[in-house]
Formats: structure tokens, C-alpha cells, sequence
């Protein structure tokens, strides 16, 4: 979970002479200005040295920590922490980085252990409140990050992230009435968020507002005009409207931004198939499949593409170990198919 930059200065630099010897504190801030311009080996040597005159300095201690973290050694890294917090139990920044860095071990409980000791040594802390909503929702707690993101907000109620990441667990929960309005507001405060307008054109296409969904994914593409993923939303956003031929516009972008993508040429492909166009889908769902070998989806559509065609042989050979797959949409579907050619010999029908 990436700490906002504007944190590190106002936490690496120890600003008190109170906690360390006039020298300790003088290498600790050299460390931290090192760190901050990214020369670690600097930052180590004064680091060191601060600890070498103060062992005692919880904030050499914990910006070594974080410098370790930095390099992977989480592990390493937890136990500066810690001795930070023996010194120090209620710092919070050390608080947040042993989080962050149990999170990157793998141990959850102990990440949100960590974290609730941070809100509760200082319930004003937004990177803390920030952390903890983060780890909820990747944790599937919809509820604690919305409760944590909005107490990050009522702290900073400018700050266009906390409106950006309130909105988008508010729409998850299914308010999205409310999630528009709270991403509306991430876009007031900072409208050069390719984030905040693509995340409101999502918002808006689910509550089938499908003009202002185009309007808010366009403004979104004008800021990021090399991010296929929001150009994959404005194709499907087209396509709702009935703009089939600006939606697989949108999706040629697509591939020749990223050459191979597979949900561009999947989408070409099932677009070609709806309008007979039986080569130029095969040969979509080839390069899809060229890309993700195993993909229900495209395995599926091609299969019917190859019926289509009259090649019946090749499509049972694609179809059929497909439907021998565990139960799932598109191994349902295949069996279907397999077994409705058996019965009837008909031809598929084309869509989803």
C-alpha cells in the first residue's frame, strides 16, 4: 500500500531534539534527505551512524526499517519497527509500516492488528485510516473500509482520493446514486484524474446513465489516452448505446496500443461472429487465444465460429474439452451445444 509522497519529508525528518542527542538527530535528517532524493546507501550510512551515537532514536530506527522494506526484506525490516515501537509504542508511522509490511508477508491479521493500533494511537491520522480501509476492502470487509475512508475524509474532506476511494466501495455496495455524487466531487477537486472520471463513467453506466457514462470515459481517455482499460469500458459503453461500429473502433485502438490484447480481440471477434463475418472472428479469437490459451470465453466462440464454417470436426475437437470442464458458464455452454448438435443439428446463436 503506497504511502502518498508528501508523507515521507514530514515523517522520515526527525524534527525534536527531545528523543536523540543533537547528533543523532543532525545524521538521522541527513539519512532522510538521502532517502528522500533515493540514495539508499546514503541514507543507510547516516541511519547507522544516528543509532551509532543514540541507539535509543525510534525514528533512525523506524526510517531504517523503511528503507530495508524498501529493498523487499520485510521481515528484517519488521524488526527495526519493532524496536521502534519498544522505544515509542504509540508511533504511528511505525505502526503503518509494520502493516504494510505484514501485508506483503502474507499475514493479514497481524496487518490489521497493526493498523487498528495505529488509528487508536491517533485517530487523526489519514495515512493510517487510509491503510486500514485498503486492507478491509482487499480483504473483502466492505463495511470497515467504508467506515475507515470515511473517517479518513472527515479528516481531509479535500482530498480528492478519499472521495475517489469512498465512492468506489459505495458503489460496490450497490448505493450508486451516492457513489456518483462522491466521485463527482473527487473530479471537482481534482479534474486531471484520468482515475476519478473513468471510475465515474463505470458509476454512471450502472445506473444506465449511458450519455454522461460516454462523456465522463471520453474525459477520462483525453488524460490517459494509452490505458486500454478504460477504452475497453468506453467500447462496451458504445455498444449499450447501439454504436457497434464506434465500440469495435474503440477496441482496434485497443490492439494497436497493446498489439495481442486479449478482451480487444476477444470482443472483435464476438462482434465479427454476430455479423457473419466468420473469418475475420476466427482469426480474433486466434490471436485472443495466442494470448490466453486456456480462455472459456474465446474457446467457446471459436468453437461456434469453426460451426459456423462447416468445420464441424474442429469445433467438437475445441468444444469438447471445454464441456469436460468443471461447471462454469462457458463449459455449460459448450456441453449444450455439443449436445444440441447430436439431437438437432442446429446452428449456435450468437452472444454474451
Amino acid at each position: 500500500m503506497e504511502r502518498p509522497k508528501e508523507f515521507l519529508a514530514k515523517y522520515l525528518l526527525q524534527n525534536s531534539a527531545a528523543e536523540a542527542s543533537d547528533e543523532a538527530l543532525a545524521y538521522n535528517n541527513r539519512g532522510a534527505r538521502c532517502h528522500l532524493r533515493g540514495d539508499r546507501d546514503g541514507a543507510r550510512r547516516e541511519y547507522e551512524a544516528a543509532l551509532a551515537c543514540d541507539p535509543a532514536n525510534a525514528t533512525a530506527l523506524n526510517n531504517l526499517g523503511f528503507l530495508i522494506a524498501q529493498e523487499g526484506r520485510f521481515a528484517d525490516a519488521i524488526g527495526y519497527y519493532e524496536r521502534a515501537l519498544a522505544i515509542d509504542p504509540v508511533r504511528v508511522m511505525a505502526l503503518i509500516n509494520v502493516g504494510n509490511a505484514r501485508v506483503a508477508l502474507g499475514d493479514i491479521n497481524g496487518a490489521f492488528e497493526a493498523f487498528y493500533r495505529a488509528v487508536a494511537a491517533d485517530d487523526q491520522n489519514r495515512l493510517a485510516w487510509d491503510n486500514l480501509a485498503k486492507l478491509s476492502m482487499a480483504a473483502g470487509r466492505l463495511g470497515d473500509a467504508e467506515n475507515a475512508w470515511r473517517s479518513a475524509l472527515a479528516i481531509a474532506p479535500r482530498e480528492a482520493r478519499f472521495h475517489l476511494s469512498l465512492g468506489i466501495i459505495v458503489a460496490a455496495r450497490g448505493r450508486l446514486t451516492e457513489a456518483a455524487a462522491l466521485i463527482e466531487t473527487a473530479t471537482e477537486l481534482d479534474p486531471e484524474s484520468a482515475d476519478a472520471w473513468a471510475q465515474l463513467g463505470l458509476v454512471r453506466l450502472g445506473r444506465q446513465d449511458l450519455g454522461s457514462a460516454t462523456d465522463a470515459l471520453r474525459r477520462a481517455l483525453a488524460l490517459a489516452p494509452e490505458n486500454t482499460t478504460i477504452r475497453h469500458h468506453l467500447s462496451m459503453v458504445l455498444l449499450a448505446r447501439g454504436e457497434q461500429e464506434e465500440s469495435e473502433r474503440e477496441l482496434e485502438r485497443m490492439l494497436v496500443i497493446e498489439p495481442g490484447h486479449v478482451a480487444a480481440a476477444l470482443d472483435l471477434g464476438v462482434h465479427a461472429l454476430s455479423s457473419q463475418r466468420l473469418e475475420d472472428a476466427l482469426a480474433r479469437f486466434d490471436l485472443a487465444l495466442a494470448g490466453e490459451p486456456s480462455h472459456p470465453r474465446a474457446r467457446y466462440y471459436r468453437g461456434l465460429a469453426l460451426q459456423l464454417l462447416g468445420r464441424a470436426e474442429e469445433a467438437a475437437r475445441m468444444l469438447a474439452p471445454l464441456a469436460a470442464e468443471a461447471p462454469s458458464k462457458y463449459a455449460d455452454l459448450a456441453r449444450q451445444r455439443l449436445e444440441q448438435d447430436r439431437e438437432h443439428g442446429r446452428e449456435p446463436a450468437v452472444g454474451g
